[in-house]
């Protein structure tokens, strides 16, 4: 697996998996560049995506497998912060499954937690492979999309979407239709924080799932926000949340 690895020098660990679409790069530039040098940083590039824009994504699994032998290897075997946001909160519940690795505080921002939605996995199917096609034959208006939604940094967004092959994608979607929820125990529940836009889709499924599955865990709402929005739209002051409960 391909990861960045910063401030080795220092003990406290902060693990940040990226959302579809995004990068290492991206982690580092919007979040690990704004808490400040005194963490470590692991940020791996999911398949698909980043330094690994030529492999196959297959599953959130063997994502999980992945970072977690890179954790091994570099004998880490505690986090002080794990993060996932959207596909990377999806590959975030499966690494919670490796109980050798010991993560005090663990954030999930516009993680999907539907299960056997086998409708919604069929139309969002559709509508990602037309959109993929268009982007495809078309990077200025795929940009214009992407930078509408997240900023100007976003025409990076919108090239890997373009790059990535069509496995990847709905493999990708599969997974955030079919999520596997671990069992957790109370205590690892309460280290357990889900974030959503008020705006966004997957809030739906927090709303049904978290009671039932996770009645311990703290659900926050980040007003007026869509899917993943607060991250750019207001950097400053959610990276000062991230840091808080670093700290905390």
């Amino acid at each position: 697996m391909k990861a960045l690895d910063l401030n080795s020098e220092n003990k406290k660990t902060v693990l940040l998996i990226h959302p579809m679409l995004s990068s290492a790069d991206g982690m580092k530039i919007n979040i690990a560049d704004n808490l400040g040098d005194d963490l470590r940083y692991i940020i791996p590039d999911l398949s698909a995506h980043g330094e690994s824009i030529d492999k196959t994504y297959h599953s959130s699994k063997e994502e999980a497998r992945a970072i977690y032998e890179h954790l091994k290897a570099l004998n880490i075997s505690e986090l002080d912060l794990a993060y996932g946001a959207s596909l990377g909160g999806v590959v975030l519940l499966q690494l919670l499954d490796y109980k050798d690795i010991r993560i005090n505080k663990a954030i999930f921002e516009g993680c999907s937690l539907w299960q056997n939605s086998w409708i919604q996995e069929f139309f969002i199917k559709k509508v990602f492979i037309k959109k993929h096609r268009k982007a495809v034959e078309n990077r200025e208006l795929a940009v214009k999309k992407m930078t509408k939604l997240y900023g100007e940094k976003a025409s990076v967004m919108a090239d890997t979407f373009i790059a990535m092959n069509e496995e990847s994608i709905l493999n990708i979607i599969h997974d955030c239709a079919f999520v596997e929820l671990p069992a957790l125990t109370e205590a690892e529940q309460r280290k357990c924080l889900f974030t959503y836009g008020s705006k966004e889709f997957d809030l739906k499924s927090a709303k049904k799932f978290l009671p039932k599955n996770y009645p311990h865990a703290i659900l926050k709402l980040w007003d007026g926000y869509g899917h993943c929005t607060k991250i750019t739209r207001d950097n400053a002051a959610y990276c000062d949340f991230i840091r808080k409960e670093i700290d905390s």
